[in-house]
């Protein structure tokens, strides 16, 4: 690929591929470290410990890429002759083949753990999809569902990630400070009134069993999940394009 956006995506996924690398070596000593601590600090008594972390580290790996990457791409391949829309959907594309690899790799290590373990010892190896969908997860038909759910988890949370970046990056710093402070103050304390009106009032429990049909939809097949965060990530790029378009892009130091 000799276009813009094939120099674009040969740049990005080659800075990504570093962060990957560290990411796999990572979670593969993180499940040899509980294994110790239950073997060999708990005694033998030590009830049994579980582990479901895996998922858990696509999706955050993937929401610190999108946030970290955005402008930076956007400043060093402008700067090299590459358009704002190239590199742009040259990192969708990167952070696309990121999150697919970074699942299969620690799709392959708990796996890998698991059969060593043979499902006995004090350490539980499990993911996301096991834990939500009630399945053994030893089969590999188990493993593949479970490695396409943690990739669009990763992806997803990458979108959401640029999102938020392009938006800290648009707006000024009342409004940041503003938005900073508001969200988690919204979060923590507004929870309880929403509960209470969902109970309460006839709209509430409308929207209560529009939420108990959506949830009942996600937990009826991982397939069903992995679309509606498809979704989700699609939506959150789409926004991110338009905040982009008009962000001041300063020169790479």
């Amino acid at each position: 690929m000799n276009t813009r956006f094939g120099r674009a995506f040969r740049y990005e996924i080659g800075n990504y591929i570093r962060a990957i690398g560290v990411l796999w070596l990572v979670m593969a000593l993180i499940s040899p470290a509980m294994m110790a601590l239950a073997y060999f600090l708990g005694g033998r008594t030590a009830s049994t410990t579980s582990f479901n972390g895996y998922s858990l580290a696509v999706g955050v790996f993937g929401l610190v890429l999108g946030m970290v990457s955005l402008r930076e791409n956007q400043r060093v391949l402008n700067q090299n002759g590459v358009s704002r829309r190239s590199a742009f959907l040259a990192d969708i594309a990167a952070l696309a083949v990121s999150a697919v690899l970074v699942a299969a790799g620690t799709t392959v290590i708990m796996g890998t753990y698991r059969a060593i373990l043979g499902g006995e010892g004090r350490v539980l190896i499990s993911d996301i999809y096991q834990v939500l969908y009630k399945t053994s997860g030893s089969g590999l038909g188990d493993l593949a569902r479970g490695a396409a759910l943690s990739a669009v988890l990763g992806w997803m949370l990458a979108g959401l990630g640029q999102l938020c970046s392009a938006l800290y990056w648009r707006l000024n710093k009342f409004w940041t400070v503003l938005l900073s402070v508001a969200v988690p103050l919204a979060l923590c304390f507004g929870s309880v009134p929403l509960l209470d009106w969902m109970s309460s009032t006839p709209a509430g429990q409308a929207v209560a069993r529009a939420l108990a049909a959506c949830g009942r939809f996600l937990m009826a097949s991982s397939w069903n999940m992995s679309a509606v965060l498809l979704a989700m990530g699609a939506v959150f790029f789409a926004v991110t394009w338009p905040l982009l378009r008009r962000a001041n892009i300063r020169a790479a130091k």
